[in-house]
């Protein structure tokens, strides 16, 4: 046979070889949304970031690796039942490599399924003391509630009350089992911490049409904050009820309800002057932040409009967690041979560090003990003075000790 045969018969195999390597595997991650329960205000932006984030690694990162991440979303209604009953559909149907998670119902349902499932849930919220178990295939890039709320109070014993004990109560919601246990979590942190004291619950409804009632009582017992971690109708219903009763006491708030969300829910931010939030990672206020300037840029070239926010800071810590273990897992394992197991393995091969999360959150060193990282546990605090959100620290702020809550 002449070289030129040869020739044009090899083509062909070689066309088919070369094909065959750059064409992308292509990889479901599922999403819990909620389009039609408690937190529907705030999906458009946190849909957003994502769409954003995931433009960008595929564009960059995915198509270096020869990997494309396609993400499947489902409206959840935040409600734990509606997440139980859909996930067999899902892992029949679209097979992911892991779930990212909205809130307390995404654990509730799934935290003993995701071992047997093989796969790992991240989420883009604070920890539960229910879920801080070991082997529980939840990463989580924050502690509890409790604990980023016990990181201001540790500002506020050392800044503003050094002399007696902090006085606390909260206002809270029985509607989930996330919340519930915020209060259990806050609790517990009050009786081993000295310098504070937990006067009591005021629980009300999800959308309450005035908390007037509730207010009232909970200033007679002359609270120095009001820690209110639930959502943006609870803080603004409490914010009204004080002005209407002609006090300010100040309320301290989570991320997904904090200064931010609550300023969009309110359209005003002059109502929530002279309150705080604190959570375990960037506020979202600076735009030359590394993950800022990547969403940013890649909304702009995607066409959406939403700007950086606390809820893209949110939104982006998850989703970079999720493709910081593809990195991983496709430079151990293969970039055609990803699973669920090879995710979870790659959470444990050492620290995701502040520039792996490109600049929104801390270090974090993921082990088999817990679904969050336990070392280098801080906060940032924010506030409203003038009518602006401010860093009350440019410093991280440090969560004190804190002890387990939920017997297991």
């Amino acid at each position: 046979m002449s070289k030129k045969w040869i020739y044009w018969l090899g083509a062909p195999l070689v066309l088919v070889l070369m094909t065959t390597a750059v064409w992308p595997a292509t990889y479901n991650i599922s999403l819990s949304l909620d389009y039609t329960g408690p937190y529907a205000v705030i999906m458009p932006p946190f849909e957003s970031s994502r769409k954003a984030l995931t433009a960008w690694w595929n564009e960059t990162k995915g198509k270096k690796l020869g990997i494309e991440l396609n993400y499947v979303g489902y409206d959840m209604r935040y409600d734990p039942s509606v997440v139980a009953s859909t996930w067999p559909g899902i892992l029949s149907k679209d097979k992911p490599i892991a779930h990212m998670g909205l809130g307390g119902p995404d654990v509730t349902a799934l935290m003993k399924r995701l071992p047997d499932d093989k796969v790992p849930m991240f989420m883009s919220t604070a920890t539960y003391g229910f879920a801080w178990l070991p082997n529980t295939w939840v990463f989580q890039p924050r502690p509890s509630y409790a604990h980023e709320g016990a990181g201001f109070f540790n500002w506020a014993h050392q800044n503003l009350i050094k002399d007696r004990k902090i006085k606390i109560a909260a206002i809270n919601s029985k509607v989930s089992p996330a919340y519930v246990d915020m209060i259990n979590g806050i609790e517990s942190f009050c009786k081993a911490t000295p310098w504070t004291e937990y006067l009591g619950t005021e629980w009300i409804a999800m959308k309450p049409v005035s908390l007037l009632a509730e207010v009232r009582r909970l200033s007679r017992l002359n609270p120095d904050f009001i820690w209110i971690a639930t959502n943006t109708a609870h803080v603004i219903s409490t914010i009204q009820a004080q002005k209407e009763l002609g006090i300010h006491i100040p309320i301290l708030m989570a991320s997904h309800n904090g200064i931010d969300m609550s300023t969009v829910a309110s359209q005003d931010i002059k109502l929530l002057e002279g309150h705080y939030d604190s959570y375990s990672m960037d506020p979202g206020m600076d735009p030359n932040v590394p993950g800022a300037k990547i969403v940013i840029e890649y909304s702009k070239k995607l066409g959406i409009k939403d700007l950086w926010s606390n809820l893209s800071v949110q939104a982006s810590l998850m989703q970079l967690m999720v493709l910081n273990a593809v990195e991983r897992a496709a430079a151990k394992v293969g970039p055609n041979k990803i699973t669920g197991q090879a995710l979870y393995d790659a959470m444990f091969q050492g620290p995701l560090t502040e520039k792996d999360l490109l600049g929104l959150a801390p270090t974090m060193t993921f082990t088999k003990d817990a679904p969050f990282s336990t070392k280098n546990l801080r906060v940032k605090i924010t506030t409203v003075k003038g009518g602006k959100q401010v860093l009350l620290t440019k410093d991280w702020v440090l969560i004190p000790d804190f002890p387990k809550w939920v017997s297991q």
